[in-house]
């Protein structure tokens, strides 16, 4: 069963927490919400540049075609990337999961599972954010 705060102590979740955190304060400082998207990807997916740095290629995808230039992509971690999506409420944050099904469907990813959560309404801290984006997990069949 996951953890947060066992994984926290063991520092696996440093960065994302890092990156929630400037997202949390500037988000209170302007009134904005934002989204935090978690992408499992199967192991069907091409491998990318190498068996070592796997799912590269989804990365290109994700990032350089689909995304803004400010949204931030964290991973991949053995196949789970999280995506920030500042100013994104959550309408927006469900038309990014139709995207990233829509490119597993073009691509012939296999599996892909995504989970949501936005703040300020899923959590206020970035604890309760990740819990939520990671029990929110819904499959896109391929």
């Amino acid at each position: 069963m996951f953890s947060l705060g066992e994984k926290r102590r063991k520092k696996k979740f440093k960065s994302e927490i890092e990156v929630i955190n400037g997202e949390i304060d500037r988000s209170q400082r302007f009134d904005f919400n934002f989204s935090i998207l978690t992408v499992e990807i199967s192991h069907s997916i091409p491998r990318g540049l190498s068996k070592i740095l796997p799912g590269n290629v989804v990365c290109f995808h994700l990032f350089k075609k689909h995304y803004r230039s400010y949204d931030k992509i964290i991973g991949p971690y053995w196949r789970r990337y999280y995506i920030v999506l500042p100013q994104t409420d959550k309408p927006g944050a469900n038309i990014a999961k139709q995207r990233i099904a829509g490119l597993a469907e073009e691509h012939n990813w296999g599996e892909v599972s995504v989970g949501m959560a936005v703040f300020p309404e899923d959590g206020k801290d970035t604890d309760a954010l990740l819990e939520k984006a990671m029990s929110e997990i819904a499959m896109f069949p391929p």
